[in-house]
């Protein structure tokens, strides 16, 4: 039978039970590995066993067992720091080469140590307990995994008086990640090294294992999605970073965002494709198919240009008329963008996207490629992710429920109401054609079909229109502008007066951040003019209800509203009897006594289900305080739930778990952690709290009526 890793760690405790010291002689002799350690003894002052012979007897066990060449392992080596800094120490290093030695005196004979640091394969950190296991992997392994130079992965190994142990991967200049990202837990997109459930003794990789798992990514013609390490979001911001930097040497035709999202689409497509088919991939250029000018040759051209005939089969808002494209004799339509796609390919062909724990890509895209002039005219700053994660989490969508956010942005509602509903699926859920995104901004909807590709399939219904003034019919159409108006529609029930076949289509869920605020009021008739025909502005009721009469009882209509009183409207109209509403609004329009009118009439009409303030700091850019309003729109024979007295789940969020900052021209949502009030460190738990607030509204919704419970499908929350 053959033994393990363990049958030779109880042959060391036998073997050497008798052993006081252990030093770099001892490792040279007994073990045949090179050592730079001092003496040390075998326990310390307690009689437990010491770090020392921890480390050694497992160095003992990978030698014997032929799980480790003897050659490759060095014992307390001095990692020169690449900026001149105090050198690490790390218990163990395993190099690639035997030859690690030579290459060792070479450099410091030279002080060039870059050689060395690619020459790194997996590096060890012992402890003789795990009481500072975190402390540990973040003070001392993971400072060493970041000194390799190598463009290939380097390994890392914590290990105690444990049977079990922890493995980690490193590639380039991302964060560690567990060797088996199975392990790994994450919440709002921060993923969490999960360091309570270790790895298997026996499922440790040997010396051979980690020298294939870095062959898998080496030969670009033979990468599949399975041997690539999910690109993570520090990463992605210095791949951001990096094509900002050759954007302004190469000044594309087009603009840089709807460049990247178009590339973006053909690196998804073909990672599902991968995949699914078990194929190789084919987002990649090899050395030689880039030429000394920086174009492709033919074979990556002609690649690249089936990469887009294909995946425009499945993504037809993106790639129905790309921006980038070859002839037929495979010239490029601009030098520069091929130049600029290949930047996008050197950097990605290694990393998948796919499987990025990751949920904002879009926003970060966005933020930083969006014109500048445009986002802040037009209000275009997108609800941070852990927000709309809230607001899904309380609707709780299920499967097949119709959902619409009628001002849609980049689609996250839609994106993340996807992967709420089919949280629980087999890897290529359904298609996406109960979510409905509409948007005014055309350029927003390739963001947006690529945003629901990222979270799970694209095939969402996502429209370019005005929503305050155009409406999608039953039948699937948008009407065209000028034909919502007084003359063809009900003023309060928004039916058409002859035609129900130009009904409007109501959905059963709607979530939404619209624009609001005094800067992007919705003008009626100041100065005369009138952002939409009057005709249109007289469907919304709260236009009317607004004014406050005077003394005399005179009315005057006002000459402006704000746009989230008027979507606030659109959302309760739109939505069918039986659904549920979930809207972000000014604090002012819930608050002031302006609106005092307007939420009258929302209360009654709708159950008022739960509201949660945010702080000022929320939506980085604007500086607004904003409330959550989630609602119920009761049927028919349920205006009872309006009648009486109600209970409404009121929060006050003051932690957000992260901070808006920009770095290095790149906008970037920064994960804020708990500290750890005894040792200061900063721990793996976000400083959040809606992860407290789901929990509070599900016990809160406990104790509703029975149709509050069934809207919000309580017994699946």
């Amino acid at each position: 039978m053959k033994k393990t890793l363990n049958n030779y760690i109880k042959e060391f405790d036998v073997k050497y039970k008798e052993l006081k010291y252990i030093d770099k002689a001892f490792h040279k002799k007994e073990l045949g590995v090179m050592s730079f350690a001092s003496k040390s003894s075998t326990h310390d002052s307690k009689g437990k066993l010491s770090e020392e012979y921890i480390r050694t007897r497992f160095v003992y066990a990978l030698v014997n067992s032929g799980y480790f060449p003897k050659e490759v392992l060095c014992i307390e080596f001095n990692i020169p720091k690449g900026n001149n800094g105090k050198a690490l120490k790390p218990d163990i290093v395993a190099f690639k080469t035997k030859d690690w030695i030579n290459i060792y005196k070479n450099a410091k004979s030279d002080k060039n140590y870059k050689e060395l640091r690619q020459n790194y394969l997996v590096i060890f950190e012992t402890k003789k307990n795990n009481k500072t296991l975190e402390s540990a992997i973040e003070n001392q392994l993971r400072p060493a995994l970041a000194e390799n130079e190598s463009k290939e992965r380097v390994f890392g190994v914590y290990f105690d008086d444990k049977p079990e142990l922890l493995i980690f991967k490193k590639i380039g200049n991302s964060p560690i990640r567990r060797y088996d990202e199975s392990i790994e837990l994450s919440g709002s997109g921060i993923v969490n090294l999960n360091y309570d459930k270790r790895d298997n003794l026996l499922d440790f990789p040997s010396f051979k294992n980690f020298e294939d798992n870095n062959k898998s990514i080496s030969d670009v013609t033979k990468l599949t999605t399975s041997a690539l390490d999910a690109i993570d979001e520090v990463a992605f911001e210095e791949f951001l970073a990096e094509l900002k930097r050759i954007a302004d040497r190469e000044k594309p035709k087009h603009a840089e965002r709807d460049l990247i999202v178009e590339f973006l689409t053909l690196k998804v497509f073909d990672e599902k494709r991968s995949k699914r088919n078990k194929t190789t991939l084919k987002f990649y250029i090899e050395p030689s198919e880039k030429k000394s000018d920086g174009l492709g040759d033919k074979t990556f051209r002609e690649r690249i240009n089936n990469l887009y005939k294909d995946a425009k089969r499945e993504y037809v808002n993106v790639l129905s008329k790309p921006y980038f494209s070859y002839s037929s004799s495979f010239k490029p339509s601009n030098a520069n963008e091929e130049r600029f796609l290949i930047a996008l390919v050197e950097s990605l062909q290694k990393r998948a996207i796919l499987k990025a724990k990751n949920e904002s890509f879009n926003q970060i895209i966005f933020n930083n490629f969006g014109d500048e002039k445009q986002k802040a005219d037009k209000g275009q700053f997108f609800t941070p992710i852990p927000v709309v994660k809230s607001i899904i989490q309380m609707l709780n969508p299920t499967k097949g429920e119709e959902l619409c956010d009628p001002c849609c942005g980049i689609c996250d509602f839609p994106a993340m109401a996807f992967r709420h509903a089919h949280r629980k699926d087999e890897e290529y859920p359904p298609n996406a054609n109960n979510y409905y995104g509409f948007d005014i901004e055309n350029n927003n909807l390739k963001l947006a079909e690529l945003n629901l590709v990222l979270n799970g399939d694209g095939g969402a219904v996502l429209k370019n229109m005005n929503s305050i003034s155009q409406k999608m019919l039953v039948d699937g159409a948008v009407m065209k502008m000028g034909k919502f108006n007084t003359k063809s529609y009900d003023p309060i029930t928004w039916e058409h007066l002859d035609d129900t076949d130009k009904d409007l289509k109501k959905f059963k869920i709607i979530a939404t951040n619209p624009p609001f605020g005094k800067g992007r009021d919705l003008k009626t008739g100041a100065n005369g003019k009138w952002d939409i025909p009057k005709e249109t502005v007289n469907l919304y009721e709260t236009y009317k209800v607004k004014p406050t009469p005077t003394s005399t009882g005179k009315i005057t209509l006002p000459k402006s509203m704000d746009m989230g009183v008027i979507f606030l409207e659109n959302a309760y109209k739109l939505l069918e009897e039986g659904g549920r509403m979930g809207i972000v609004l000014s604090n002012s329009i819930a608050s002031i006594k302006e609106w005092e009118n307007v939420r009258a009439w929302l209360i009654d009409r709708m159950r008022i289900v739960g509201l949660f303030d945010l702080p000022a700091n929320t939506f980085g850019e604007t500086g607004v305080a904003t409330t959550v309003i989630i609602a119920y729109k009761p049927k028919e024979d349920e205006k009872h739930l309006l009648d009486n007295d109600y209970e409404v789940f009121i929060k006050e969020i003051e932690n957000i778990g992260y901070e808006v900052k920009t770095i290095k021209r790149t906008i970037t949502f920064k994960p804020q952690f708990i500290i750890n009030e005894d040792t200061f460190e900063h721990t793996s738990v976000l400083d959040e709290e809606f992860s407290v607030m789901q929990e509070e509204f599900e016990e809160f919704l406990k104790r509703q009526e029975i149709e509050i419970k069934t809207a919000f499908n309580l017994t699946s929350i």
